[in-house]
């Protein structure tokens, strides 16, 4: 049974119903002896030997395996012939393996080796992602964004909240930034489970595009799927992703959409799920319409049904605008009133990397993102321009070159309609492959003079900085989509602490004359 969380979670949205053919159903995978049905756990799967393998336990070293442990059979690490005898000898279950052995143990063959363990795991865990409100969040942006202002909304209820996002995660008592990529599989269960350890009841996820088509997710379930930005998918092959995470919804479970997104509300209709939508410029279940921007600050008009709240927030743009209203809708659909909804996400006032900007009085201020692909480009340069104070527009982007010339065309299309001076560098370590890559965003540049190609980010940050006046704004996308969240912090501070530096040093070489005051 799952804790309670400020009442039901209930839906205001369609009531259309989750297919059971949508999900993988989770039988009792345990018999009155302990002992666990592999048959139960992963029934996709085929058998040798037996029509089933139940075991107690899971040994990954055949020379350890107790009797009525399941042996696991990794391909080229163990001697096949060895690890039969280890098995047979020391009273093994059964075996796990992606091949079949020459032996007569039962033995479950499976696909992939890592997926299978992450479900068998998540089992003898006793299902850590039951026992929480499980939120995933998917989109090609914002799902960052959208993913801190989901965990600080529970927070500020007093809820224990852990949470796992570009930026950092927490597990409910400590925050941390890991330095590796987001988890998923076998590292997410054990992520869970410490969640569940430390008493959190609500675990928001930040899903990877790719993970979600590998079915790296298939080991857990959610009880709210968080759609942000766009889910188009730029493989011409297989499903997208938010299909792939459509699976994984539990028969309860809702789906929050933007509205604006076409694709993503077909593809919600054809799964039958039911679903919550929210807008910014079309009309839908909740919307968040910008009244103002200026000075740092956007105010926004929230309106549900019959009612209506006005926000303030140090988020500003359209995009944040949308993150906003997904985070309003989880509020919503655990029953909190509107206005208090949008009181508390109004006080998380900074997210690192995002639109994260620093000014000094006589300088160009500096606005850092991590942006990542296209979409989220047009969103910080949007969002810049439209808060500029008068001046022009710089945007530093770094691109990569292994992407396809299609996206560093469009990166490049981009640029010379946003920006007043655009200038183009590299990735630390792609400066020899960095004239092709640029040459690639020149052609979806109609003035290619007009671009700046400088390989080294740092002096391209030093130059744009030299040249720009008191008035403009230099917006700096990192634009490196594998960072971990311990090397984006970094990163983002290493930028911060040369741009102080800069400024230091150029006001100690024309110092200005202060003025005393007296009496």
């Amino acid at each position: 049974m799952r804790q309670p969380i400020s009442g039901k979670l209930s839906v205001h949205g369609h009531a259309t119903t989750n297919s059971e053919s949508n999900f993988d159903s989770q039988p009792q995978t345990s018999d009155r002896s302990g002992a666990m049905s592999l048959r139960q756990i992963l029934p996709n799967s085929r058998f040798h030997a037996g029509d089933d393998v139940r075991f107690h336990g899971v040994c990954e070293k055949p020379s350890e395996v107790s009797p009525g442990e399941l042996v696991v059979y990794r391909i080229g690490e163990v001697d096949p012939a060895r690890l039969v005898a280890d098995a047979l000898a020391r009273g093994a279950a059964g075996i796990l393996t992606e091949q079949v052995l020459p032996c007569p143990l039962p033995q479950c063959i499976v696909g992939e080796l890592d997926l299978a363990m992450a479900s068998v795991f998540s089992s003898l865990r006793d299902r850590p992602d039951q026992k929480l409100l499980t939120i995933g969040v998917v989109g090609s942006a914002g799902k960052t964004t959208t993913s801190l202002l989901i965990a600080n909304l529970f927070r500020s209820q007093k809820i224990r909240t852990a949470f796992q996002t570009d930026l950092g995660s927490s597990d409910g008592v400590l925050q941390s930034t890991e330095d590796s990529n987001l988890p998923s599989a076998r590292e997410l269960v054990d992520w869970m489970s410490d969640a569940v350890d430390c008493e959190s009841q609500v675990a928001v996820v930040e899903l990877r595009d790719d993970d979600a088509r590998h079915g790296r997710y298939d080991c857990v379930q959610f009880d709210m799927i968080i759609v942000t930005g766009s889910t188009l998918n730029n493989d011409d092959f297989g499903p997208s992703s938010l299909s792939c995470v459509l699976d994984r919804l539990t028969p309860e479970g809702i789906v929050v959409a933007p509205v604006d997104d076409t694709r993503a509300m077909r593809v919600i209709g054809d799964a039958g799920v039911r679903s919550f939508t929210y807008g910014v410029r079309k009309s839908a279940d909740i919307t968040a319409k910008m009244i103002e921007q200026a000075d740092g600050m956007s105010t926004l008009l929230v309106s549900h049904e019959d009612e209506s709240a006005v926000m303030e927030t140090s988020l500003c743009g359209g995009a944040m605008a949308a993150n906003h209203a997904a985070a309003i809708a989880v509020g919503l659909l655990v029953d909190w009133p509107l206005y208090e909804i949008c009181e508390l996400l109004g006080k998380l006032r900074v997210v690192p990397g995002r639109q994260d900007r620093i000014s000094r009085y006589g300088h160009a201020s500096v606005t850092i993102d991590l942006a990542g692909n296209s979409d989220r480009c047009s969103a910080a340069m949007r969002t810049a321009r439209a808060m500029k104070a008068g001046g022009r527009l710089w945007c530093i982007t770094a691109i990569d070159a292994t992407q396809d010339s299609l996206s560093l065309a469009r990166l490049g299309g981009l640029l010379e309609r946003f920006a007043d001076h655009a200038i183009v560098t590299s990735m630390p370590d792609q400066k020899k492959s960095f004239l092709t890559a640029s040459h690639a965003v020149l052609d979806g540049v109609k003035e290619c003079a007009a671009m700046r190609l400088v390989a080294d980010s740092t002096r391209a940050l030093q130059w744009a900085m030299a040249e720009a006046k008191p008035a403009d704004t230099i917006l700096v996308m990192l634009n490196e989509p594998s960072l971990t969240a311990h090397q984006a912090r970094t990163k983002i501070e290493a930028i911060k602490k040369m741009v102080e530096t800069a400024w230091d040093e150029k006001e100690a070489s024309d110092p200005r004359p202060k003025l005393k005051v007296f009496g």
